[in-house]
């Protein structure tokens, strides 16, 4: 019975226990879980700081490596002016300039294989650029711009005296760049042109890639592609035109609208001069689309390094530029402002000096005197248009389009103030142009069109260059007066030979003699072309009218026989 009792006892003692048991450990378990899922959380904790400090540790690095960068090229920056104002500026101010053709690693002259040499790029500044961080030559710019700002203060004085007014010559400011929404409409649909160059030509190789080597098939569609891109070249020049004619762009508008329609002509064509060889000749170099220079892509380019092509300012087409670390701003905004004032400064040489000359021609007949007056008087005017032309479109403008795009080589122009040949002038005057002529023009008519018949096919590149500027007078002035073709094709020929062997400070006196000389005629027969097709009333529309000058006709220069010419010492 005892033993039995003692059992119960046990058994009540277990079941009362065993609750309990439960209880404690399911408290256990819970504070168990409480704590793991606090660690779970510490851990978590610690593992989002862990990344957080190595994002704050990655991010200071790229900081520091980038400040780094800066002031690497900070001090590269303070050595290579330490070495400007040493070294290069007395060698710029030298004969043998660096500068000069030949000797700047632009071109190496001996021919290689057989075929003229291409040009390399490489980073450098504007030669104006270097020149302006010497202190002399600084002065002298500086004392550039204060005897135009004299002119124009005293121009402004001599009306308040005169007229009590005061003419700003902002007029042809506004009517020069009227209609400008058109002509940004226009331009558009010229870029979106461009744009479609690149899938074309793609769509193109890649068919021409899936044909059999050698076959006639293959053969045609080489054929094929070539006339349809000669097509479409004819195709968006008259297109371009045509818009031009559509929108009645005034001749500031139209100026910019042409130089930009000559662009992407130039551009397009540099394009698939440079590509189609790497299709062409894909069979020979193991069957991929690869060039066969070394060190150039062996894929064809991709679409954004046709785009960087397109806006970078060069005409030369290379699969990779030299390219610097960041944008200037700072240099961006201060050719900017000098793009400004020299438009400015050239609308006040229009108002003042030119407008008055030539706005009532062909209102009255002219005297042979009045003639040669006007063009000696439009000399020193036609030089500042020119050199403030010169400075704004090729130094300042291309500045601020390389630094945009970041591109490394700036040698937009040479020293062509200082040549001595009218050979030199060219080549240096307008680098980016001339590269472009002797690259796809030059070099292709020498190894392929004259077989290396040197002047004819110089002869075409004079004629190709004419051809464009004359262009570009025609349709921006509505009328054909050939002035530039024949100072290109005939004057400029001729300077090429009477130049060549003369010594450097008579060619370089002729030479600056020759440009005053050529200013003062563009001046004034443009300027009288266009002031009488506006004065005479008689002036039809047809294509017989557009290619006639009407300043010969519509009261233009008489005959004066009474026209004597008097000794100037006689005393009277």
């Amino acid at each position: 019975m005892s033993d039995t009792g003692s059992e119960c006892e046990s058994s009540s003692s277990r079941a009362i226990d065993s609750p309990i048991e439960t209880v404690v450990q399911n408290a256990i378990n819970g504070h168990v879980q409480r704590e793991y899922r606090v660690e779970m959380v510490k851990d978590m904790a610690i593992e989002n700081m862990k990344q957080k400090m190595h994002h704050i540790v990655n991010r200071m690095s790229r900081d520091v490596e980038k400040e780094m960068d800066l002031a690497v090229d900070d001090l590269f920056t303070e050595v290579k002016q330490l070495n400007l104002k040493n070294y290069e500026i007395p060698h710029l101010l030298n004969d043998n300039a660096i500068y000069r053709s030949g000797k700047d690693g632009h071109r190496i002259r001996a021919r290689t294989d057989g075929k003229l040499p291409d040009k390399t790029f490489c980073p450098r500044n504007s030669l104006l650029t270097d020149l302006l961080e010497a202190k002399h030559i600084k002065t002298i710019y500086h004392i550039f711009i204060v005897m135009l700002i004299i002119l124009f203060l005293n121009t402004l004085i001599h009306d308040f005296v005169d007229t009590g007014s005061i003419n700003l010559g902002l007029r042809p400011i506004v009517a020069g760049f009227g209609r400008f929404h058109l002509a940004m409409m226009l331009w558009c649909c010229m870029q979106t042109s461009t744009f479609l160059v690149f899938p074309c030509f793609r769509i193109w190789a890649s068919a021409y890639r899936k044909l059999t080597p050698n076959s006639c098939a293959r053969k045609c569609c080489g054929w094929a592609g070539f006339f349809a891109f000669f097509t479409y070249q004819w195709v968006f020049f008259l297109t371009s035109v045509a818009g031009l004619l559509w929108a009645d762009l005034p001749p500031a508008s139209a100026v910019a609208y042409l130089m930009e329609m000559t662009r992407f002509l130039m551009k397009s064509h540099a394009f698939i001069r440079s590509n189609t060889p790497k299709v062409l000749t894909a069979d020979e170099n193991g069957g991929e689309l690869e060039s066969n220079p070394p060190g150039i892509y062996r894929t064809l380019p991709s679409f954004s390094t046709y785009v960087y092509f397109l806006f970078v300012p060069t005409l030369i087409y290379r699969d990779e530029y030299p390219r610097t670390r960041q944008i200037r701003w700072r240099v961006v905004a201060r050719h900017s402002l000098e793009v400004l004032a020299v438009v400015f400064y050239i609308s006040f040489i229009l108002e003042r000096f030119l407008t008055p000359m030539f706005e009532n021609f062909g209102k009255a007949e002219i005297s042979p005197g009045t003639f040669v007056l006007t063009i000696f008087s439009s000399m020193l005017p036609g030089t500042l248009f020119v050199l403030t032309f010169f400075y704004s479109s090729l130094h300042a403008c291309m500045n601020v389009a390389a630094e945009l795009t970041r591109f490394a080589d700036r040698m937009f122009y040479r020293d062509w103030w200082n040549e001595s040949t009218f050979a030199g002038y060219i080549r240096s005057w307008n680098v980016v142009v001339h590269d472009w002529l002797y690259t796809y023009v030059y070099k292709d008519f020498m190894e392929y069109v004259f077989c290396n018949c040197r002047p004819l096919a110089m002869v075409g590149v004079f004629t190709v260059s004419a051809v464009f500027h004359e262009i570009i007078l025609s349709f921006t002035f509505r009328f054909f007066y050939p002035v530039m073709f024949v100072q290109f094709e005939f004057m400029g020929l001729l300077l090429l030979f009477v130049t060549k062997h003369m010594g450097k400070d008579v060619g370089n006196l002729l030479l600056w003699f020759s440009l005053g000389i050529g200013n003062g005629i563009n001046m004034s027969l443009y300027n009288m072309e266009y002031y009488a097709r506006l004065n005479c009333p008689d002036v039809g529309s047809s294509i017989l009218d557009y290619m006639v000058p009407v300043s010969w006709s519509c009261n233009g220069i008489t005959h004066n026989s009474n026209w004597t010419i008097t000794a100037p010492w006689e005393l009277p």
